[in-house]
C-alpha cells in the first residue's frame, strides 16, 4: 500500500474525466437526486443520450424501437442499469493526459468493449439480474492501465515487455517493477471520483476474484474475470501477457457458465466488439 500511495503521489497525467461523468457521479453520491435529475444531466449530451436509448431498445428489453425518452428507459432498465451504463458510456470519451505509446489507445478501448459486450453476455447466459451493469463495468475495467502507462511510461514499457517474455499477467509484472498493479491503483481512482460500488469492485478483483469474499458482488467480479480472459483468448484488443486456463475453467464452473455458452459468447465475441466500435463511434488501426 505504502507503493500504491507513492505511485499515486508521484502521479501528474491522471484521465480527465468526461465533464458529464463528473456531473452524473455527483448526482448519483447525492441522496436526494431523484431519476430526473440523471435525466436532465443524460439529455445534455445527445451521444450519451443515443446510446443510452438504443441499449433499451435493443431486443433484449423485448421494446424494440418503441422506447423513444430518457424517462420511460428509466423505468424500463431500472436506475441502477442507467446510472451505471451512463458512467460506463460516458467513460469512453474520456481523455489522457500524455498518452503514452507504450499503451495503445485504440486497442485499449477495443479489449474495453470486448470485456463489456462478452460480460454482458455472460450476464444473460447466467440470468445476471442487469445484464448492462456488466457492459458498464467492462467499459471500466483497465482503467488503472492508462493511469500507469501515462505516468510512467518508461517503466511501463518494460512491464508489456517482461510479460509478453515470461507470459505472465500484467499486473504480475506491474507489481513487479512498479510495486503497484492496475487494479489497485483503477480501484483507487474510482473510488476518489466516487464510482458506484459495483464497478469498483470489478475493476479491483477482476484477476483475482477468488479474493472477493463478501459475496454481494460475486457474479458481476467472475463474470468480468472471464470475459477479460475470453478476449485475450480471441485476440481482441490490447492482450498483452498470458492467460490462467485453469482458473478460467474453475471461474466458469463458480459462476454457472456452461461450457456450451461459453462457447457461443466466445464466438460471437469479435462480432459483437465491431458493433460496439460502431456503437461508441471507436476506430482501430488496421
Amino acid at each position: 500500500m505504502a507503493q500504491l500511495e507513492l505511485i499515486i503521489k508521484n502521479a501528474r497525467n491522471l484521465p480527465a474525466l468526461p465533464q458529464v461523468t463528473s456531473k452524473l457521479l455527483n448526482v448519483f453520491n447525492d441522496a436526494k437526486a431523484q431519476a430526473k435529475d440523471v435525466g436532465k444531466i443524460i439529455e445534455s449530451d445527445q451521444s450519451l443520450a443515443t446510446q443510452l436509448l438504443k441499449q433499451v431498445n435493443s431486443p433484449f428489453y423485448g421494446f424494440p424501437g418503441r422506447i423513444s425518452n430518457l424517462h420511460h428507459a428509466v423505468v424500463i432498465m431500472g436506475f441502477n442499469a442507467v446510472k451505471n451504463l451512463a458512467v460506463g458510456f460516458s467513460m469512453a470519451k474520456m481523455s489522457r493526459k500524455g498518452g503514452s505509446a507504450a499503451l495503445s489507445t485504440e486497442q485499449f478501448w477495443e479489449h474495453s468493449l470486448g470485456v463489456g459486450v462478452g460480460a454482458r453476455s455472460i450476464g444473460r447466459e447466467i440470468g445476471y439480474s442487469c445484464p448492462e451493469e456488466l457492459l458498464a463495468a467492462g467499459l471500466v475495467h483497465d482503467v488503472g492501465k492508462i493511469i500507469l502507462a501515462d505516468n510512467f511510461p518508461e517503466e511501463y514499457e518494460q512491464v508489456i515487455r517482461e510479460a509478453e517474455e515470461r507470459e505472465e499477467e500484467v499486473c504480475q509484472a506491474e507489481q513487479r517493477i512498479l510495486g503497484a498493479s492496475h487494479d489497485e491503483v483503477g480501484e483507487w481512482f474510482t473510488r476518489e471520483n466516487r464510482f458506484p460500488p459495483v464497478l469498483t469492485t470489478c475493476i479491483k478483483y477482476h484477476h483475482m476474484p477468488s479474493r472477493y469474499t463478501s459475496g454481494e458482488f460475486t457474479k458481476a467480479v467472475k463474470a468480468i474475470y472471464v470475459a477479460n480472459q475470453l478476449c485475450k483468448l480471441q485476440g481482441v484488443g490490447w492482450k498483452c501477457g498470458g492467460i490462467c486456463t485453469g482458473e478460467l475453467e474453475s471461474v466458469c464452473r463458480e459462476v454457472g457458465l456452461s461450457d456450451e455458452a461459453k462457447e457461443k459468447v466466445s464466438e460471437n465475441l469479435k462480432a459483437e466488439v465491431d458493433e460496439a466500435k460502431e456503437f461508441f463511434g471507436i476506430t482501430t488501426a488496421a
